[in-house]
């Protein structure tokens, strides 16, 4: 289990690619001081939460303001760390309860999750800076909207060659291209090409529209982090996605920053005890960073079960036929067997993978709920009428 958590799962061949292609820094701050940089930064910030937010920015600044004042707190030892994340991660959460309109928190969800990343980074951390510096990196423009996360040292990074050279506008095109073909085939073509009334491809065409909406997201946020920053780091892998190895492959290429982050102030933190705790934290904390949403805390618990219990049977598979069909792909493959049985082992693992994609996927058919109760209820409805068939491969996995 150790194995799957480190090795496999948290294995660091993206860790690698995300910490050597560090960019060449935030473009403005060049020729300014420091406390220049932070000033055009907010700004800029602030334009971008008033006319692409507009009026519910208001709430994301009021967090942006309480992560400021806690971490300002927390270098003065007047809060624990520890007491940092716990309010960093119940505020937004807390606030949504209280708060009656839905749709506010369903457009700003995802801009908090980001702002709430980066404070919990810079806790984690230990790092001491002036005030003004937090509210730069928070409200750091290319991250801030569509995120990703960053660390701290991409905003500061000294630039270290020449600034959108032909190979970034060349990307930057790429991902906006991608972008739109996404866009379009999400709101327009999977509708009108998938019609069919079977439920299984009906939830096949829901889920394939919400991963669609995904790739889409985090090609306009990699776009941006080219023009802003000329940082060209994937953010996904949707290859990986839509032709699954396994879930594990799956989990790890959805969200490539969110990955790295979650392995570095998650799991190595509670890594010491025990590979089900430290699983099981990674996923809880994970489903609390993306807010009040009972089909995301549903599709995180699944997979988290999921992924585990692929892990194990696949690891078992591997070792009675000597063959490379293990979760990840092995780096440097020692099997004795790796013909065609082998790959028709992978290619079955694979189609279980995908029907378990399309079963938690279906979740998010684009239905929107006034409560969380009606929320919760629609997941119930939704996975029974799939005959719950994610849940029985479930179980027979673990037995």
């Amino acid at each position: 289990m150790e194995e799957f958590l480190y090795d496999d799962y948290y294995g660091d061949e993206y860790a690698e690619e995300f910490e050597d292609r560090v960019p060449v820094g935030w473009g403005l701050e060049v020729g300014y001081g420091t406390a220049w940089r932070d000033l055009i930064s907010t700004l800029f910030g602030s334009l971008l939460l008033v006319f692409i937010i507009g009026p519910n920015g208001t709430w994301v600044a009021v967090l942006i303001l309480l992560h400021v004042i806690l971490l300002i707190c927390l270098q003065y030892r007047l809060i624990s760390c520890s007491i940092y994340v716990i309010i960093a991660l119940l505020a937004p959460i807390l606030l949504e309860v209280l708060d009656s309109d839905t749709d506010r928190w369903q457009q700003i969800r995802g801009v908090n999750m980001g702002i709430a990343m980066k404070g919990i980074s810079l806790a984690m951390d230990g790092i001491t800076i002036p005030w003004y510096t937090t509210i730069g990196y928070l409200m750091h423009p290319p991250s801030l909207i569509f995120g990703p996360w960053r660390p701290l040292e991409d905003y500061t990074v000294t630039p270290r060659r020449a600034f959108f050279t032909l190979q970034d506008s060349i990307l930057c095109l790429w991902s906006l291209f991608v972008a739109g073909f996404t866009l379009l085939t999400s709101n327009c073509l999977v509708a009108s090409l998938v019609s069919s009334s079977w439920r299984w491809l009906e939830a096949y065409r829901d889920a394939l529209a919400f991963r669609l909406g995904h790739y889409f997201v985090s090609h306009v946020a990699r776009a941006s982090s080219i023009v802003a920053s000329s940082d060209s780091r994937p953010i996904v892998h949707a290859l990986t996605v839509e032709v699954p190895r396994s879930l594990v492959d799956v989990a790890v290429s959805w969200n490539i920053p969110m990955h790295i982050w979650l392995k570095r102030y998650v799991f190595e933190i509670y890594r010491n005890r025990g590979a089900t705790v430290a699983l099981l934290i990674t996923y809880l904390v994970s489903a609390l960073l993306h807010g009040l949403s009972p089909p995301l805390v549903a599709v995180l618990m699944h997979l988290a079960t999921a992924s585990w219990a692929e892990f194990s049977v696949r690891r078992k598979v591997a070792s009675v036929f000597r063959a490379c069909v293990a979760a990840r792909k092995c780096t440097n493959c020692k099997h004795t067997h790796r013909g065609i049985r082998t790959i028709a082992i992978n290619v079955m693992f694979g189609a279980v993978a995908l029907l378990q994609l399309t079963y938690l996927g279906a979740l998010f058919d684009g239905t929107q709920h006034t409560s969380i109760v009606s929320a919760g209820g629609a997941v119930w409805d939704k996975w029974r009428h799939l005959g719950f068939a994610g849940h029985w491969i479930l179980g027979g996995a673990l037995i």
